[in-house]
């Protein structure tokens, strides 16, 4: 049965670099598993970045929306397998939906939070299930203050419940300030 470790942070804090030296602990035979979307420039320059970074060895898997289907199929197969990240998966999930994010129903938006949190869960039952260990990686959303917009505020607060659930299940947490980890749980 696979562990989860989560790590966290805010926006350009070193958590997906800490993330990749906990993987990089597990060997050569390792999986990626990247949420990001090139949809413009900048972002393409982010992920070529990113793929830089990792060894040729680690396997990488693009699931931008549906994680827990390459935790599923593939968690036997390597030693551990990293996640990365969370919130860019519940941003794709988010503006998959067809509405008006200016003005959507209450029922629109409970109607989202269940569509990620039935992925949430699914992630945590494939890890649970896997021999491989989970390391997940997401933003650290809620320290700032309340949005304005729905958009945003219905993200911070969608983002703080998966955390809250991914953190819950996990094994390990750690909060990474300034390229600095520390445990928080574990």
């Amino acid at each position: 049965m696979g562990r989860i470790i989560l790590v966290t942070g805010g926006a350009r804090s070193g958590k997906s670099s800490f993330a990749e030296q906990l993987l990089a602990g597990f060997g050569p035979e390792v999986g990626y598993i990247a949420t990001a979307q090139a949809l413009d420039a900048e972002m393409e320059d982010r992920i070529a970045k990113h793929r830089r970074q990792r060894p040729e060895s680690w396997r990488t898997f693009e699931a931008p929306t549906r994680p827990s289907a390459i935790i599923a199929a593939h968690g036997e197969a390597f030693a551990a397998l990293l996640l990365d990240c969370l919130t860019v998966m519940i941003t794709n999930r988010m503006l998959a939906q067809t509405m008006d994010w200016d003005q959507p129903t209450v029922a629109q938006l409970n109607a989202v939070e269940a569509d990620v949190l039935a992925e949430i869960e699914a992630i945590i039952a494939a890890a649970s299930a896997a021999r491989s260990d989970l390391i997940a990686v997401t933003n650290e959303v809620g320290c700032g203050i309340v949005p304005i917009n729905p958009l945003s505020r219905f993200f911070r607060d969608c983002a703080g419940r998966v955390n809250q659930r991914m953190a819950a299940a996990a094994a390990e947490v750690y909060w990474v300030v300034a390229g600095i980890p520390v445990r928080i749980k574990g």
